[in-house]
């Protein structure tokens, strides 16, 4: 991709927006107006891969920027990745309070794909060391014979040298800080943009949403096709419900189920056993009066686990939506 010099301001606002977390990317989204919005949306969606180099050095100049200050705190917070921490040495260990500390830090993904080509018994000794949801969380992307060989591993994993656990130590921080250092960039635009949306309110979806329609239908399409609602629960197969059902908490259930309508209720009491569903009803009969903005703050939790997995093409869904 061009050098900063050669980028348009919308470039750049683009590439920052990516390189941040989605959450404080939808934040930073609030602070422009309609077309502010739809045009970075635009570019955002249209970004080649950018090399880490590239990357930083927009980051860097919109830190110098004293046009940036309306919210350079903002991205800031978002900036304490090791992609762009580049003076942050992942092998400096003398803050560390316990051992394998510093991987409670490390984004999932990074760690999950060092992981995958780990033995089964340093896999378990590293879950050992996390916490239990953030191991949950990784345990779950391995196949299911390789969970049972972890999960035996970890449930017999008896006390660790200290040399031994300085050792894997620095090869894992070895193998995370190559993988930092070499990646190719940011992969797809398009899917980064799924990913903020996901963490965007409704008006600033519906805005970008309306703005891609106007300048490119297709785009449009493909990018709403992924951001499902908690209504699309009715258009996906019974394995793909009961996935969704399986990661969601039973509070958020019963809140939601509380504001469905009958025919998604009866079609997702019907994805589970009927102890469960007989249990779950009670719930919901029992919740008494409770605010239309948790009802829907429940249903936008189940959506965002729905939406998380149709971006890992983990969802069937019986009609096109």
């Amino acid at each position: 991709m061009s050098s900063p010099v050669n980028l348009s301001a919308r470039q750049k606002a683009a590439i920052l927006l990516v390189s941040l977390p989605p959450e404080v990317s939808a934040q930073i989204f609030r602070e422009f107006g309609p077309e502010e919005v739809q045009a970075i949306s635009m570019e955002i969606s249209k970004l080649p891969p950018v090399s880490p180099e590239i990357r930083a050095m927009v980051v860097q100049e919109f830190l110098q920027s004293n046009e940036s200050s309306g919210f350079k705190d903002l991205a800031m917070s978002g900036l304490s990745n090791p992609v762009f921490d580049r003076e942050t040495d992942l092998r400096k260990s003398d803050t560390r309070t316990a051992p394998l500390e510093f991987l409670k830090k490390v984004d999932p993904k990074q760690l999950l794909s060092i992981l995958r080509k780990e033995h089964p018994q340093t896999v378990s000794l590293v879950l050992s060391y996390l916490p239990a949801a953030q191991a949950s969380m990784i345990l779950k992307e391995f196949s299911p014979s390789m969970q049972t060989e972890i999960a035996q591993r970890l449930a017999e994993l008896e006390k660790i040298s200290p040399e031994i656990l300085e050792e894997i130590e620095r090869v894992l921080e070895e193998k995370l800080f190559a993988a930092v250092e070499g990646e190719p960039g940011i992969p797809d635009g398009r899917e980064a943009l799924v990913e903020i949306l996901n963490q965007s309110d409704h008006s600033i979806e519906n805005k970008i949403i309306t703005g891609l329609t106007h300048k490119s239908p297709k785009l449009a399409d493909e990018i709403k096709s992924k951001l499902c609602e908690f209504e699309d629960l009715n258009n996906i197969d019974d394995a793909s419900l009961q996935q969704v059902l399986r990661l969601t908490d039973i509070r958020d259930l019963v809140l939601a189920l509380k504001g469905a309508d009958a025919r998604l209720a009866e079609r997702i009491y019907g994805c589970m056993s009927p102890e469960v569903a007989n249990a779950i009803r009670e719930d919901v009969n029992m919740l008494g009066n409770v605010s239309w903005d948790e009802i829907k703050a429940a249903q936008q939790q189940i959506r965002n686990i729905l939406r998380g997995l149709v971006t890992l093409k983990k969802i069937t869904f019986r009609q096109i939506i």
